[in-house]
């Protein structure tokens, strides 16, 4: 099968998929900047060359959703704390997400099965993933962790397994309705290796966010064809999610919950736990930052300082230097407040809301083959969106990683819409 998919590319385009196909690899790898930017830069030369040859106009989706949050970043550069850091950002953090969508849409739409970027995936997926489990314990302290083989550690960012995860259910789901049944049980065992990886780092946001994607493609999902016995399997599943979490609460505060052995044994665990949990999600510094950071937004509402991650440490040093992981806001909208003021905050939401919208419209159309890619889709831009809103990694390769993604996905969406349509 994998044989045949991957025949389903011309000839002349598969130096260009090998060169998605390795800048996809090595983009959360770290130390890997060189090959980056020689995959990167062959992938706009071959696309420029593709768009020439078959006189096809570029396409950006939500192009005035784009121009505005770029207007926006640009003026932000001008009045920038730290102009040198913002112009240098702002290529990379906005010229180069534009560029990079392009591509995706580009080479998405030539696709006749997204089978091909989903395989490529998984592939990464299984290596990067394999390499973790091989150097890392889940007994492993996080420092650690940080020291293993950057193709180990790479195996463990969130950032990207929550966009494989979603698209290997949906490959796996796309396998099994047509006949074949060592390809799932395998994709199933490698989201369980990814919902491991995810539980290694320590990091709790991970499994709030894999939730929060759970919870949007069941509830399409049951919209579709609803069942009690599905309903139930969904609820199951959400509860499984609920007590990973709960386990990483534990496992990251290195708690132990004393359980009595008589009486209501797993009321008393649950409860106690549960309090555990409470606790530190209202003791947790971020509601201290956050609420520093609105007041500092509320002080300039217009004008930032300037496009940038670290403008939060270069305007605020004093802020609990204590703490050297107190640099940024640790929330991506209200980062892009501190950088842009409020137009940014907007301008950067309706970027979101914009792309939300479209995966939900092409998940609503129910006679189309390509709804349930649609969903999956959906979920993972729910996933990645929950995560950094307690963080903000989405920034450098992790929005590169995510914009090319959805620009396959957008691309081939539209293109089998348009089909549909026809028909």
């Amino acid at each position: 099968m994998m044989t045949s998919t991957f025949g389903n590319i011309p000839k002349r385009d598969r130096i260009a998929w090998i060169a998605l196909s390795l800048y996809l690899f090595v983009l959360p790898i770290a130390g890997t900047t060189g090959l980056r930017n020689l995959a990167f830069l062959f992938l706009i030369f071959w696309t420029l060359l593709l768009l020439l040859r078959d006189k096809i106009r570029p396409e950006l989706p939500f192009p005035l959703y784009w121009l505005a949050y770029t207007l926006i970043a640009a003026n932000s550069a001008f009045f920038a704390v730290s102009p040198d850091l913002s112009w240098s950002e702002l290529r990379v953090e906005v010229i180069y997400w534009i560029i990079v969508i392009v591509v995706g849409v580009t080479w998405g739409r030539r696709l006749t099965d997204f089978r091909i970027p989903a395989l490529i995936l998984v592939i990464i997926n299984g290596i990067l993933t394999t390499s973790a489990f091989y150097f890392v314990s889940l007994d492993m302290e996080f420092g650690a962790i940080q020291r293993v083989p950057p193709i180990a550690y790479a195996g463990l960012d969130g950032n990207w397994l929550l966009i494989v995860i979603f698209l290997s259910c949906w490959l796996a789901w796309r396998e099994w309705v047509e006949g074949s049944r060592a390809l799932p049980y395998l994709l199933i065992a490698l989201v369980a290796l990814d919902i491991w990886a995810m539980i290694a780092t320590q990091n709790r946001q991970n499994l709030v966010a894999l939730g929060g994607g759970i919870i949007a493609a069941g509830l399409f999902l049951l919209a579709r064809n609803f069942s009690w016995r599905r309903a139930l399997a969904y609820i199951l599943i959400l509860m499984l999610a609920a007590s990973l979490i709960m386990f990483q609460m534990l496992r990251r505060g290195n708690e132990v919950i004393s359980v009595q052995t008589d009486g209501n044994t797993f009321s008393q665990a649950f409860g106690d736990v549960g309090e555990y949990v409470g606790a530190k999600a209202r003791t947790d510094i971020r509601w201290e930052i956050w609420r520093f950071s609105l007041e500092k937004i509320a002080e300039h509402p217009l004008i930032g300082g300037g496009i940038g991650r670290g403008v939060f440490d270069k305007l605020y040093p004093d802020f609990m230097p204590e703490d050297k992981l107190i640099w940024h806001a640790h929330n991506m909208i209200i980062n892009k407040g501190i950088q842009m003021g409020f137009p940014g905050m907007l301008a950067f939401v309706a970027l979101w809301f914009a792309l939300v919208r479209e995966l939900f419209l092409h998940a609503t159309k129910t006679r189309s083959h390509v709804a349930p890619l649609a969903i999956a889709g959906f979920s993972a831009v729910i996933a990645i969106f929950t995560k950094n809103m307690t963080d903000d990694f989405f920034v450098r390769n992790n929005a590169l990683f995510f914009w090319l993604v959805i620009g396959l996905l957008i691309g081939y969406l539209r293109v089998q819409a348009a089909e549909t349509e026809r028909k």
